[in-house]
């Protein structure tokens, strides 16, 4: 599952400026979850699978 930063407030400078890079692998990550019907236990995986998945699309990344 995606990373979820609780109880430490960004300054809204740093909250602007947060790469959508980070964003974009949170949204896949979070697809890769419902993917396999939500079942939890596999968050460190989909998040580096994510990653993978976003390099590649962006074309900045030698997958795996």
């Amino acid at each position: 599952m995606a990373r979820i930063l609780v109880g430490r407030a960004k300054p809204r400078a740093a909250a602007q400026t947060l790469p959508n890079q980070e964003t974009e692998v949170a949204k896949v990550a979070y697809e890769l979850f419902q993917r396999r019907g939500g079942q939890h236990g596999h968050d460190q995986e989909d998040w580096l699978e994510a990653e993978r998945i976003v390099r590649q699309r962006r074309g900045n990344g030698s997958g795996r």
